[in-house]
């Protein structure tokens, strides 16, 4: 299995010949609405240039769309009747449920490609099926991808960790940081020592010195737990810096797979600012929450990839057996 040391901008997004977007998306829902992104530029140019008029071409796409900042795509364009018989549907913590297209956006940004977001925005089809607010996983389907069984499916739920089990993953996770942070550290810098101990803020908003801890399940109903830390540590020379990693375990500690590997952050004017030395990525996790898988009874894990040097944030979907991304997109950024 390929361990990352980051997520990237991923999609499988596509239009095909009757003008139907298929492919995977990331995305939260809202007490009203459901809004996926994707940042898939063959993606956006495609749908800007069948909504660009006729009569204004001047400039490349980039700079059109970043000069009117957001364009209204006609759903008509992109779907019109064919979209009923198109399969789409979103996942959340608490299931996944079919839903019909209303609304594509189009976000032009500043700096040309980069930045730029394609929004669509999705309804339910019936208000009886499971919750979608919070993190959610959207899929629109080709015809021969279309599942048989469209029906709203509640997630089966999960128990969480007990509060024993969370401190045994929060311990494990932190040694096999430690370890595997200290392979790359000067001699200088070691060894890392813990002033303030494990974090004691657990699945809550903060982004130091905290953690997210919870339980998922595989396509085959085994259980695992993942574990987001983010701990404040000291350098061999005193240095306060923050290291942060995924992981996932099982209930014993005996099998372990890294999801993400661990980065080691500088604190500067009481925040976060770059990666220590230059010795990882200048990122952490946050926001790791399971939501609901379509074809299986399986959960994909939704979080944050949080970049504290450029501000880039990208919502991530991963299948966790493999540690594949399904999807991401880039949810802010400098642009």
């Amino acid at each position: 299995m390929i361990v990352p040391t980051a997520a990237t901008v991923a999609s499988d997004a596509r239009i095909d010949s009757l003008g139907r977007i298929a492919g995977s998306f990331v995305g939260e829902g809202t007490r009203r609405q459901i809004h996926l992104l994707s940042s898939d530029t063959a993606l956006i140019a495609d749908l800007a240039r069948r909504s660009r008029p006729d009569h204004d071409r001047r400039g490349d796409i980039w700079q059109w769309l970043a000069t009117r900042r957001t364009v209204v795509v006609d759903v008509g364009d992109v779907s019109g009747a064919v979209q009923q018989q198109q399969g789409m549907l979103v996942g959340s913590p608490d299931g996944h449920t079919p839903v019909r297209l209303t609304s594509v956006l189009l976000h032009g940004s500043s700096c040309g490609w980069r930045g730029t977001q394609a929004e669509l925005v999705v309804d339910e089809l019936s208000s009886d099926g499971p919750t979608m607010r919070g993190p959610v996983v959207g899929a629109f389907f080709a015809p021969r991808d279309w599942l048989r069984r469209t029906d709203a499916h509640y997630r089966e739920r999960v128990d969480p960790p007990s509060d024993a089990l969370t401190d045994s993953l929060l311990a494990w996770t932190s040694r096999a940081m430690d370890s595997l942070l200290t392979r790359a550290l000067a001699a200088r810098d070691r060894p890392l020592s813990h002033p303030m101990g494990l974090p004691t803020a657990i699945n809550g908003l903060g982004d130091e010195d905290a953690a997210d801890v919870l339980a998922f399940r595989l396509d085959d109903g085994r259980i695992r737990y993942a574990v987001s830390l983010r701990e404040g540590l000291r350098t061999g020379r005193g240095v306060a810096v923050q290291a942060a990693i995924v992981m996932v375990w099982d209930a014993t500690g005996s099998w372990r797979q890294i999801v993400f590997r661990p980065t080691l952050l500088e604190h500067r004017r009481n925040r976060l600012t770059r990666a220590y030395g230059g010795v990882t990525p200048p990122l952490f996790w946050r926001r790791l929450a399971p939501v609901s898988g379509f074809a299986f009874k399986r959960d994909y894990l939704w979080l944050e990839q949080v970049n504290v040097e450029d501000g880039t944030v990208l919502w991530v979907i991963l299948e966790p057996r493999g540690n594949t991304v399904v999807a991401a997109a880039e949810m802010d950024g400098p642009c």
